[in-house]
């Protein structure tokens, strides 16, 4: 006489849901020991530009921001990096195809905003997430 499917397979069944919630249980067992995420940088823009290609981003070592312009020959280009209050942080002036290297900033949001001979070519929000 034939097993009905569902008494057949239902050993099969529960030896897989116990080695899932098993490996599950592990990995969550080891998170805590786990190194922590890099630095993250987020960026968000409101004003962008497709003559002058800005970037904000991080460097290998994930501690380092960089800022680089790949626009116009001969200009140069200011960052100038707001909280939200609207305290200046940091500024930043380079050429072009040039790479700034930032100051450390802490963690959280902040404005910015970047101009070429006063005009203003980009702006946003740059956030910033350390773990």
């Amino acid at each position: 006489m034939k097993q009905p499917l569902s008494r057949k397979f239902s050993g099969r069944w529960i030896t897989m849901i116990m080695s899932v919630v098993f490996v599950t249980s592990t990995a969550l067992s080891f998170a805590g020991s786990l190194p922590s995420y890099p630095t993250a940088v987020v960026v968000t823009k409101n004003q962008n530009s497709k003559r002058h290609k800005i970037r904000l981003f991080t460097a290998s070592d994930s501690k380092t921001l960089l800022f680089t312009v790949d626009g116009v020959n001969g200009n140069q280009y200011t960052l100038y990096v707001f909280d939200l209050e609207g305290k200046l942080v940091t500024q930043s002036a380079i050429r072009n195809h040039e790479t700034s290297i930032l100051p450390e900033i802490n963690s959280g949001g902040y404005l910015y905003e970047v101009f070429v001979n006063d005009q203003k070519v980009e702006n946003g929000m740059l956030t910033v997430r350390k773990n």
